[in-house]
């Protein structure tokens, strides 16, 4: 039978539907004899013809999808797609049990899968889908006939879906298909995206949690295209606050919760292939588009959730489960999760970005009416989103920070204790990973604000950026315990890793160098120097225990130091307002009060220590030096205190002068 004109490529609708059925009831009737068997290939090969060209029609011509819909055609494809499902489930029951490593059914030849009733009902089905896929695109009136059927189509879901078909090398074409028909259904349909939302996104029923299991999917095809479909959910197209409550179902009820850790957990996945990939295949391929494709699409998720409020939030939900005995081992209770670093990690560069866009508004005096807004309900009342969702992270910075000092204080060597009895807390790498985040969100965000603590009253349901890093910094600035945890925690980071003195005396003390191979990298003391005391901590320490890498964790916490006090001047255009010198007594309280803080805290000599050479931070002293710039402006009791601070004789003769700051 003739079903395509080669000639016009145009194709008989009505004549084909019957095939099409007539092929779906033939495979139904579970014939076994080798003539019907012939016989139905022969039909599959024509229902397979002309489903790949009908799905590339809709595909092309937008104008023929509406009269395929009206013409009753597309309602039969999906009776007929809920037809082949009885004998897709039977034949799928009938495959033997797969042997080896499972990868035989990959490496199968053409004619061996087209002689497997299962493979090629499964091709059938994912080109019947295909050409759903299609209609449905910008056409509402299919997305809803859909909609209406889709408990037709569910069971299909819900059996591709299980873990052994979903990767399975048959079922990947149908699951990537399949999921990309679901995007297509809730696209720019706000009516569809409420029915659909309950029924594969937040529902109980585990066996209908189908995003989430897509999401799962090794295939990446699958899983970024599962990622697409969260996408299109979260930015829907009308203002009604559909985008706000799914957000907040997404990070506070368990199966939203789910779905967040399957992306942390696929964004690290990612990040490990392609590193490996890089060590053993430097060359570009295919396949690092398609990875690099699925973490921007990660990342645009997480960047939706962001823009409505629930940085910190998300943090704490991420957070390790509570310890089930109270007699474990509290060396073994998890404070952070690789999920809460990777999520810090994608707040980091977050904030980056909208930093660097403040900063070319400010640089192209555009900052009212052009800087970067956030997508906020300031009317919400949920505390998590207070400040845009930010005013948490110092929270979360002051528990990890309060935990660090007391791990590194125990992890110190003591005097005559070996270090092998001096055990450190392995807890510590992952806080530390932490730390360094949240400290690089509070330079994101004081950078932004450019040393202001003064905003200005927005409209509701939006908040630039610039206006929210000022809010935020004003907050750090009036948070006496975030300060004082600042100072604490540089005071005993530089006693747990002290700086390693590019000018270290030989064996002896002499101060001049040596050519034996013991001496072998020790470097004399030039003429006129002196040894600091970190620089004679690190020659006498650096025997008894090794260095820990916290150099980057010193130069975080000293740069916040510095954004705290830094002070704003100069003329600069506010808030689309001519340009004029703004001059702000809150402003200038603030520093103020941050200023005779960190030096009632002994800040002000942690910070000197830094300003000493440090080969493992050697633009350590340059951000000590800036911070050093602003806790003295203007403060005449930090500058008598400094100017107070008289050079002493070291005991050895041979070793300088050194200052009196330990």
């Amino acid at each position: 039978m003739q079903l395509l004109d080669e000639e016009e490529e145009r194709i008989d609708e009505a004549r084909f539907i019957n095939v099409l059925e007539a092929h779906a009831n033939l495979v139904a009737s579970a014939s076994s004899s080798a003539d019907d068997a012939e016989f139905e290939i022969e039909k599959y090969e024509n229902v397979k013809r002309y489903l790949t060209r009908l799905g590339k029609r809709m595909a092309e011509d937008p104008e023929d999808r509406p009269i395929f819909v009206k013409n009753g055609f597309f309602r039969m494809v999906i009776r007929s797609l809920a037809s082949y499902y009885t004998t897709f489930e039977r034949a799928q029951a009938a495959r033997p049990s797969p042997s080896g490593d499972g990868d035989e059914a990959a490496w199968r030849t053409e004619t061996e899968k087209k002689d497997d009733l299962y493979h090629r009902i499964s091709i059938v089905m994912m080109l019947c889908m295909r050409v759903l896929r299609n209609v449905m695109a910008d056409n509402p009136e299919a997305q809803i006939e859909v909609c209406q059927k889709f408990d037709r189509l569910l069971p299909f879901f819900v059996n591709i879906t299980r873990f052994h078909n979903l990767n399975d090398p048959d079922t990947v074409p149908l699951c990537c298909t399949g999921v990309q028909m679901l995007s297509n259904l809730i696209t720019k349909n706000s009516i569809v995206q409420d029915e659909m939302w309950p029924r594969i996104v937040t529902t109980d029923k585990d066996e209908e949690k189908l995003v989430l299991k897509f999401l799962s999917s090794a295939d990446t095809g699958t899983s970024s295209a599962a990622q697409v479909l969260l996408i299109n959910f979260l930015r829907a197209p009308d203002s009604n606050g559909s985008t706000y409550r799914r957000c907040y179902e997404l990070c506070t009820s368990p199966q939203g919760l789910q779905i967040l850790q399957s992306l942390s957990s696929s964004s690290q996945s990612i990040m490990l292939r392609i590193g490996e990939q890089l060590k053993n295949e430097p060359e570009f391929d295919a396949e690092w588009e398609g990875l690099e494709d699925s973490l921007g699409f990660i990342w645009t998720i997480f960047s939706v959730l962001f823009d409505q409020g629930y940085s910190s939030l998300l943090v704490s939900a991420l957070a390790p489960m509570d310890a089930i005995s109270s007699s474990s081992n509290p060396m073994d209770e998890q404070l952070i999760t690789n999920s809460q670093v990777i999520l810090l990690k994608c707040i980091d560069l977050w904030l980056h970005a909208y930093h660097l866009d403040t900063r070319s508004c400010w640089s192209e005096g555009s900052i009212g009416s052009f800087a970067p807004r956030l997508n906020l309900d300031l009317n919400a009342k949920e505390d998590a989103v207070k400040g845009g969702g930010l005013s948490g992270l110092v929270d979360h910075f002051m528990r990890l920070s309060a935990f660090a000092r007391g791990a590194m204080a125990r992890g110190i060597a003591k005097e005559g204790t070996p270090e092998e009895n001096q055990p450190q807390d392995r807890r510590l790498i992952g806080v530390h990973a932490a730390l360094l985040l949240l400290l690089e969100c509070f330079m994101s965000i004081n950078m932004s604000a450019d040393g202001w603590s003064d905003g200005v009253v927005e409209e509701e349901g939006e908040q630039s950026f610039a206006n929210l890093s000022r809010t935020l910094l004003s907050e750090m600035r009036g948070n006496e315990a975030f300060v004082e945890e600042l100072v604490a925690l540089l005071d005993q980071t530089h006693k747990y890793a002290p700086a390693l003195s590019p000018f270290r005396p030989d064996k002896e003390g002499s101060g001049t160098s040596s050519n034996s191979s013991a001496d072998k990298g020790s470097r004399p003391l030039p003429q006129g120097h002196a040894y600091s005391s970190t620089g004679k901590a690190a020659q006498e320490g650096k025997d008894k225990q090794p260095a820990y890498g916290f150099d980057h964790l010193k130069r975080g916490i000293v740069r916040v130091l510095g954004s705290l006090v830094y002070a704003p001047t100069g003329n600069y255009r506010a808030w689309g307002k001519p340009s004029k010198t703004f001059e702000s007594s809150l402003t200038k309280t603030q520093i103020r009060q941050v200023q005779d803080l960190v030096r009632e805290k002994g800040g002000l000599f942690h910070v000197l220590n830094m300003t000493v050479l440090d080969e493992r931070n050697p633009y350590m002293r340059e951000h000590a030096i800036f911070a050093l710039r602003y806790l003295l402006a203007g403060n005449q009791e930090s500058q008598n205190l400094v100017a107070s601070l008289q050079p002493t004789q070291s005991q050895n003769p041979n070793g300088g002068m050194q200052l009196p700051m330990v």
